[in-house]
């Protein structure tokens, strides 16, 4: 993502996490809150936590050196076939990360209860929606993007897919897939014709066709993904990856927070955002949102009296307008946005192939690892140097172990990678 935003051109949005303030809420209140002073915030956190702290930092950017690695490999043109052989490449222990829980892997690693019960679980919440219950390598890129450094595309991070998609040249088919039929060449190659419904399609009009050398699939096959696409011609032992998507909720609202039920009698004492420690409250984070061009007349909370803040929350079900009232006692304009948003984890031994049958291709199998925008940023370029390594049989290039760098460059590429893992807003 950092190179990407420097390729296109594009602008970073300031970050104002690191002035901001973080509460953490159990089913029994909040209980802990940051400072705007930096050095208040520390104590307050080492009281607590003690040296988990440090070491938390310390044991993410040895993570991400490993992590890092895979900028080397895609570098050099090299591809992986499936998602074990990408992580493996990375660092063998990556794998024994997707077997074991996020319980367990911090509390081998260390860890006190404390610490994974309350800001390990928390990040898990808003990142994911889920618990620690969730297997360990998700658990650490979510770790990765809590850190201080935050950032964002100016304008929306959606500019980085539109100036992609313009700067490729590619010809865009605003359409809905709903057919993939595999033919045969006569020299036995499979070619693929792909059957869609245009935008505006009206129901008596015929789909249109298409006939393609390969097809890239960049969507959720999950059963109950809201684009099901129908696959035939194909022989009974094809099989599509069974990654069932977790449902989110996502709310924004325009209005102000109904204090009492944080324990607040000011505004400003209110923290910018509350992240949940426990999976019985009934939302799961709440923060307040920053307009995506910086264009604002005021910055922070707005007073009793004033304009209105705008909220996101994320909740795994629809809330009952009690639950709503409990967040908000005044509210402008409510918004509910129902999102297949990431996979379900659980500790698993079966991660999925990028590869669905010969020049079929699956860049979503790498969520089945984690999902963030780095993360699909690299199984696209992985899927697209696979893709071009096979159709030009560079099979030297595929599935073969690079030997590690030296730990300087490990280092400094494991803080690249961990910037990029940071541009996701939460």
């Amino acid at each position: 993502m950092v190179n990407l935003t420097k390729l296109l051109g594009l602008e970073r949005r300031n970050p104002k996490d690191d002035d901001g303030t973080m509460g953490l809420y159990s089913k029994d209140g909040l209980f802990f809150k940051t400072s705007i002073w930096k050095v208040v915030t520390i104590a307050k956190l080492f009281w607590r936590y003690g040296w988990d702290i440090k070491r938390i930092g310390e044991w993410v950017t040895t993570m991400m050196s490993s992590f890092s690695r895979i900028y080397e490999y895609q570098e050099k043109g090299m591809a992986f076939t499936t998602v074990e052989d990408m992580l493996k490449a990375m660092d063998e222990q990556f794998i024994n990360y997707t077997r074991i829980s996020a319980q367990t892997m911090f509390k081998d690693a260390g860890f006190s209860e404390i610490f994974i019960n309350e800001l390990v679980m928390s990040a898990m919440r808003v990142n994911y929606g889920q618990t620690t219950d969730t297997h360990g390598f998700v658990a650490a890129v979510s770790m990765a993007g809590v850190e201080s450094g935050l950032w964002s595309v100016k304008g929306g991070n959606k500019n980085v897919a539109e100036s992609l998609l313009k700067a490729s040249g590619a010809r865009l088919i605003q359409g809905k897939v709903t057919n993939i039929n595999m033919m045969k060449s006569a020299t036995g190659m499979p070619s693929y014709e792909v059957q869609y419904e245009k935008a505006g399609q009206q129901a008596d009009q015929e789909e249109s066709i298409a006939e393609y050398d390969l097809v890239i699939m960049a969507t959720p096959l999950d059963g109950n993904a809201k684009m099901k696409v129908v696959f035939e011609g194909f022989p009974s032992t094809f099989n599509i990856p069974n990654i069932p998507f977790h449902s989110l909720e996502a709310m924004f609202v325009c209005g102000h927070v109904n204090l009492s039920t944080f324990g607040m009698d000011q505004q400003d004492e209110l923290p910018d955002s509350i992240m949940t420690t426990n999976a019985e409250v009934f939302f799961n984070s709440i923060g307040l949102l920053e307009p995506v061009d910086e264009i604002s007349n005021k910055a922070g909370k707005p007073e009793e009296s004033e304009e209105y803040g705008v909220w996101k929350v994320f909740l795994n079900k629809v809330p009952t307008e009690a639950e709503v009232q409990a967040l908000f006692d005044t509210r402008k304009s409510v918004q509910l946005v129902n999102w297949l948003a990431y996979p379900q984890y659980q500790p698993t031994k079966e991660l999925p192939s990028f590869v669905l049958y010969d020049r079929l291709y699956f860049i979503n199998a790498i969520e089945a690892a984690a999902s963030a925008m780095e993360m699909s940023v690299i199984g696209a370029k992985n899927v697209a140097l696979l893709a071009y390594n096979q159709w030009y049989s560079h099979l030297d290039k595929i599935d073969e172990v690079l030997v590690p760098s030296d730990s300087s460059q490990d280092s400094a590429q494991g803080k690249q990678a961990q910037e990029s893992v940071k541009s996701e807003e939460l």
